[in-house]
Parts: structure tokens; sequence; C-alpha cells
């Protein structure tokens, strides 16, 4: 019997909606691309006639054309899309894309004559000056003295492009891109595959089927290979590694690159796979307790994960506070640029024509303190303060709908930041100072997106929303689930939307989201972000906040000037400016910056206004301070000071210490610390009995009684440090330089004064802290806190206080 071959077809109609593509290419129409057994119109036909009888309002660009490689071999439609997404064409939905018929055609021909198929290169710029810079100094860095560099740079500074400029730079051929954040693909990919710079250069992922990418690994050309940590720590379904991730282990990599290294990059699993030292150490704990008799297994090093090869490894993140608080990079090795110098350079340039600057939009932030009312029924039990996660809680009715826990005060907050429900007789109530009331906010919040706490919330306000008599008049699109899409394939909805609010006379369009479109996607049409959920890490908040400062250019006009953070939960939200403040200033190279000089320099940019009961305040650097520090009582201020969390007393610390035969001798003179080390090895050797106790499924009692001994050991030794940190207060308050973070403590200059205040030799207090006893971002905090007490004291009592 004859076989019937595949014939390819490709059409759109009247109801296929304009597309533009995120590296601005536009389209009128996307393309549906499939196959049939039949020649002709009839499959097309079977699809469209009830739609669109006689197919009116269709145009069918092509239906018999015959899938057929150079080999004789049939392919089919999904060959197609496979090549169109390979190229950096977005799927739209189903078969469809936006594409061009002439980007459809040029797809089909490259498997039927088994040439490689490109979209046309249509990205020019230049990079920018701090860009140059990066990838001057990393190559420097690579040249002349290490294999390891980070990237500390503000969301919207050009990761991938600049990456790609490093590659070319060092003249790399193979470099391996990993995060847990698989949503960034799509950027990586559309600068390698659409700038003019990068001709030449494959893109290989988790799409490019097996037999090819072991055919783009095995030639001579340029590629870059984008992977999750998830799927390269994974197993397939009989244990062992998958088979396509063995040409990823194999490889030798010029460069290793980590995007978004914040998120996740620094459990053991990941580190096991790209940090040797990591993989020595965790083979050579499980040989230890093969030798010790108590585990008959001795591991071999062959057990543990693979571990990728590479020249080089480049960290990316725009909120690495943790790696940089760990000391993880020296500084020579970190190359940062941030928010406040994208804007002062900006605000330099703002009269030349040429300002490569001039796109990227200010950020204010507002910061609404709702009525006690409201937020006395949210209180967070477990942190004793207004929660938003709490305020708007949604549970799932018995019909499957959501509904909020306390619909009457989310409406009443809906009212408010229309300015609508408040006291307008009082002439002191400013009702232009609400996102949707005044004028000043009607570009801001045009499309915006609103963060929640997870699903439930989402549905409810959704549900909320479109039946509201003013809000409804906004396209409201909901980003949950997995029919919003997964990853970067959550952008073609929003896309959709936002056309929508054009197409049926929308005042524009509001996404609602739990977490979804947080990383790696562009929408530039965003120009305000509200905070309706309780983050608490920095990293998660700016990351989010960041989201909205993303370019609109259209048609060579700048669409956004400013953005916009509307944010609902004040002590929280200035809390977290006020930690980046001492992130920044913690992690400069001037060892005079402190958190106010940063914070100056940051609410000079970044205007921040605090706005309560119609009235509106500008914060500058002192006021964020103060309103920070509000409530900071004396008795608060000591159990800052005397809190576990300053301090770091984990097995591998405490091994630092009494590996150091000269420290511990220090320590064994001071009546305080004489006991240290045998307290330290009680930790040390009970930590280590409770984790094979847990691995070997011990006994509750035996686990009980170590979970005993370590505790007692870790809070003895805490009392000696807590002795201690009291003790520093009594140093700071004593001299004359007035420290701002913990490093003007280890570096001061009157060791006389430091050893008869604390009892202990300013040596061996700095030998403590470069083994990381104390908590470098915690005791910063706890001695800003102490500092601006101290000046409080001062300024109430009419004495001037000295300045470093």
């Amino acid at each position: 019997m004859r076989k019937i071959p595949n014939y390819l077809y490709a059409y759109t109609h009247s109801s296929s909606a304009s597309w533009k593509r995120s590296s601005g290419e536009q389209g009128e129409f996307a393309v549906k691309v499939g196959q049939s057994k039949k020649q002709g119109l009839e499959r097309v036909k079977s699809q469209l006639i009830t739609a669109f009888p006689k197919l009116q309002g269709v145009n069918v660009f092509f239906h018999s054309e015959q899938a057929v490689g150079p080999d004789g071999e049939e392919f089919t439609d999904r060959d197609v899309h496979r090549v169109l997404e390979a190229a950096g064409v977005e799927r739209v939905g189903g078969e469809w894309f936006a594409a061009t018929v002439a980007e459809v055609r040029s797809a089909i021909l490259s498997i039927q004559t088994g040439q490689p198929f490109e979209l046309k290169r249509t990205l020019t710029f230049e990079p920018r000056p701090e860009q140059v810079s990066a990838v001057r100094q990393t190559a420097n860095y690579f040249r002349t003295k290490g294999k390891k560099f980070l990237w500390n740079a503000k969301m919207r500074f050009g990761k991938t492009f600049t990456a790609y400029l490093l590659a070319e730079e060092m003249n790399w051929s193979r470099v391996l891109v990993l995060t847990y954040k698989p949503a960034v693909r799509s950027a990586w990919k559309r600068d390698l595959l659409t700038h003019v710079r990068f001709k030449g250069w494959q893109f290989v992922d988790s799409t490019t089927p097996a037999e090819e990418a072991a055919r783009v690994m095995g030639s001579n050309g340029k590629v870059v290979w984008f992977a999750s940590f998830q799927d390269v720590t994974g197993k397939s379904l009989d244990g062992e590694m998958k088979p396509r991730n063995e040409l990823i282990i194999d490889a030798d990599w010029d460069c290793l690159i980590i995007d978004e290294f914040h998120f996740g990059a620094s459990t053991p699993i990941a580190r096991e796979l790209y940090d040797p030292q990591s993989k020595i150490e965790t083979a050579f704990a499980k040989y230890l307790d093969g030798i010790s008799g108590e585990n008959e297994e001795v591991a071999d090093v062959e057990d543990n994960p693979a571990e990728l090869k590479s020249e080089f490894q480049l960290h990316l993140s725009g909120t690495p506070y943790k790696a940089l608080a760990r000391g993880d990079y020296s500084e020579d090795q970190i190359f940062e640029w941030t928010y406040t110098q994208e804007q002062k350079k900006k605000a330099e340039l703002q009269n030349s024509p040429q300002n490569p600057y001039a796109s990227l939009p200010t950020i204010e932030m507002y910061s609404y303190k709702l009525d006690g009312e409201l937020t006395l029924q949210a209180i967070d039990n477990g942190y004793n303060e207004f929660s938003l996660r709490n305020f708007f809680e949604a549970n799932r009715t018995g019909n499957g709908n959501y509904e909020f826990k306390r619909p009457e005060d989310v409406d009443r907050f809906l009212n408010l930041i229309r300015g609508v429900g408040v006291n307008r007789m009082d002439e002191e109530f400013n009702v232009d100072l609400y996102p949707y009331s005044g004028s000043k906010f009607n570009k801001g919040v045009k499309h915006s997106i609103w963060l929640l706490s997870n699903v439930a919330q989402c549905e409810a306000m959704y549900a909320k929303l479109v039946e509201h008599p003013y809000y409804s008049r906004f396209q409201i699109h909901k980003a949950v689930g997995t029919q919003a899409g997964i990853g970067e394939a959550a952008l073609p909805p929003v896309r959709k939307s936002i056309e929508a609010s054009t197409q049926f006379g929308k005042l524009g369009t509001i996404t609602l989201s739990c977490g979804k479109l947080m990383t790696g996607v562009t929408v530039e049409e965003w120009s305000s972000i509200f905070m309706l959920t309780s983050l608490r890490a920095p990293e998660s908040y700016f990351q989010a906040a960041f989201r909205v400062q993303s370019p609109w250019i259209n048609n060579g006009k700048i669409e956004k000037e400013t953005c916009y953070v509307f944010e609902f939960n004040p002590d929280r939200a200035l809390g977290l400016v006020a930690s980046y403040g001492s992130q920044l200033a913690l992690n400069a190279p001037d060892q005079n910056t402190t958190q106010k000089s940063v914070l100056d320099d940051l609410v000079r940019y970044l205007p921040i206004y605090a706005i309560a009961d119609g009235e509106m305040e500008m914060l500058n650097a002192e006021s964020l301070i103060e309103w920070v520090n509000a409530g900071l009582t004396s008795n608060s201020l000591a159990r800052r000071i005397m809190s576990p969390a300053n301090f770091n007393l984990d097995s591998k610390t405490l091994e630092k210490i009494t590996s150091d035969q000269e420290l511990v001798e220090e320590l064994m003179q001071m009546d305080d610390f004489r006991d240290f080390y045998s307290l330290a090895d009680k930790v040390i050797s009970s930590s280590e009995r409770l984790k094979k106790a847990k691995r070997q499924n011990g006994s509750a009692r035996s686990t009980a009684v170590e979970k005993q001994k370590l505790t007692k050991a870790r809070s003895d030794l805490r009392k000696k440090l807590r002795k201690l940190n009291a003790r520093l207060t009594l140093f700071m308050y004593l001299t004359d330089f007035r420290e701002e973070k913990l490093e003007h403590i280890i570096s001061a200059l009157d060791a006389d004064l430091f050893l008869l205040a604390t009892g202990m030799n300013l040596a061996t207090f700095k030998k403590l802290s470069s083994y990381g006893v104390f908590k470098t971002a915690e005791m910063t905090e706890t001695i800003q806190k102490y500092r601006y007490f101290e000046r409080q004291s001062l300024l109430a009592h009419n004495i001037k206080s000295p300045q470093a």
C-alpha cells in the first residue's frame, strides 16, 4: 500500500491578534502551521467552516506543501514548530506562532533542503559604558587572577547581552548557562539569535532534540547551552542521569554562567554540581563515616553527583545579598551596577541627544498606611504585625469558587485606592494621592501588575474586579495556574490582554499574579506594581519591584518616564528599603560608606512618599531611618544586641576556630572564654552524631539525647558571645568614631580601649569575625540600631554627636 504523504498548510483569520516580539519585531497577525494527509483546503475547511462559513475572513497562505526532507524522509508540522521556536519565534498558543509567512516558508525550506534556518538579525544596539566596563573588568580578572566572578547588577542591566560580549572578548566557543529560573531562557535565546554581533552562535536547550544537540556539540561552531538546575540534577525514571545531560557533563565548557544566582544555586546539591570543593567535602564526610566503623559502606566519590567541567564561572544576580554576607567573593571579584548609578548617569546625560539611559524610567514608591480598623483585622501572630497575606486571605468555597475571608474589608481597600469613601469634607485630605484617583497616576496605572500571595487570592480578586463597576472597565488578566502558561509561555496571554484592552476600549489592564512573570520576562507596558503580599526577603521584593522598570519605546517615542511601586505595608516596605541600603553600604569598597549615605543617594533617584490620612510626606534618608526604627526602646535594642541571630555557631565555623591553635590559646587565656574550645568540640561531635542518627534512623531517645547535648553546648557558647556583644556597645559608646557596621569595629584604631572595654584582644576579635562567628549583616543592622538610639539619646540631652 502506498504511504500517504504529509502536506503542510498555513493560514490566519480575522480573529487572530497582532503580535510583538520581545526583540522588537511586530506583525499584524499570528500564523497557524499544521499538517494534513489531504491536499487542498479540506483540512482547513474542516477546522474553520463553522466559525468562518465559506472561509470568509480566512487567509490561507498555502495548503499542499510537501513535508519531505533531502533524504526522502517525511517530517511533520512539529518539526516546523521546533525549527521556528529554536530560532526564537514565540508560540502564542497551540499551533499558532508570532511569525511572518516568509519566516514559516523559510523554516519549512530549511527542513526540506537540510540547510540551517536563522531569523533575520535585527538588533544592532551598542553596549552602554557600564556593560563595556563589566566586560573589561571581568576579562582582565579571568586572564590574570582567577576563575570565578560575580556581576552584582540591578535588573535591566542587560546581563545576557553583556555576558555574550564577554564570551566574544574571551574567544569562548562553549558556554553553559544554568539557573533555577527557567523563565529567563527567552532572554538568553533572544539576544543570541537576534543581535548582529553574535552571528554564527547556536542555541541549545531542553526543546532541542537529543540528536540535534549532539550534532551541534560535535561541530566546531560556537554554542550556548541553556539548562535548569532542576533538569540537570534530576534523574530519569530508572534513577540514572538523563541521557541528554550526559552531553552537558562530558563537555569541557569554556565558561559556566549561573543566572539568578541568589535563587537556589547555594543549595548542597547544586553546589556539588559546579563547585569541586563542595563535592570533595561531601565525599570526605561519607568516607569518614565509613572508616569510623559505624557505617559498613564507604562512600565512593563516583557516587556523588556528576561534576561540570568549566574553565571559568560567571555568577549573575541583582540581589546576591546572602553570598556577599558570607564573604564568597573578594572585592576584585565583583562588578557592581546599582539603580542609583544608572539614574546618576541618566541625569548627567539628560541634555545629550545620545543618552543611552534615557529610556530607563525613574522609580517612585508610594507607601500607604491603612486605617487602624483595617490593619487590626490582619495581624500576623508570628510577627505580631499587620500582614497583607492575612488581609487578603481567601479560600475555595464548596461550589469551586474563591472568596475573600474579609470581603467587606477588601471592598473598602478597592475603594481606598480610588480615593472613594474617604472624608472629602476634610480639606487636607488629598484624594489625588491615590493610584486610581488622581490624574498624576493615569499613565502609571493604565497597565499594572498586582502581586498577591497565592492562587486563591488571585482567583478571589479576579472575581471581585470583573464584577466591580469601576475595575471591570479594565481588562483583567489572571496569570495563575498552568492555563496561564508556564515560564516564558505566560507572556503571550498578557500581550493578548493588552491588545484586547485597546480593541474593546478598556481603560487598560490589571494583571493578577502570585509569582508568575516575576523573573525572566518583560512586559514593557507595565508601569506600576501593587505589592499586595508580605514579601520579607529583600531579594524577592526588589526582583518584583524592578519588573516595572523596563523601557517602553513605541515608534521611537519613550512612553514611560516614571514607574511606580504602590505599597500598603509601610513598616515592611520601608524596612526592606533600609535593609537594601545596609546591604549596599556593607559591600561598598569604601569603608566610610554608611547606611545613611547610601540612602541619601537612593532617595534622590527613587523618591519615597509615605501617605497617611490623605496627607503625603516625602521621606529623606534620616526620616526613613527614623520610620524604620520607630518604637525602638532600650529593651528592644537590648534584645537585638543579645539576639542569637547575630551569631553563627554551625559545625564548619567552629571547626575553623578549633583548628587554629593560636586562637584557641588566646581564648583560653580569657576567663569568659576558657572553656570555649571544649564547648565548641561538644557542638561539633554532637552535631555529627545527630546527623548520623538521622541517616541511620536511630531511636527517638538517642536522637533526643544528642539534640539536648547540642542545644546545651550552643546555648553556653551564645551566652559568652552575648556578653561580648554587650561589652561591644560600651566600646562604641566610649569611642569618638561612630561605627555604622561591623567592619568599622574590626578596623578600630584604639586596640587598648577595645581590650579595656571588652576584655578581648582586638586581633582575637578580628579572627573570630574572619571565621564567620558573627553574622555580618545582622551585626551591622544591630550596630546601626544602637547608633540611632545613641544619637537620639544625645540629642535629647542637647549633646552634639561626634562624627567620624
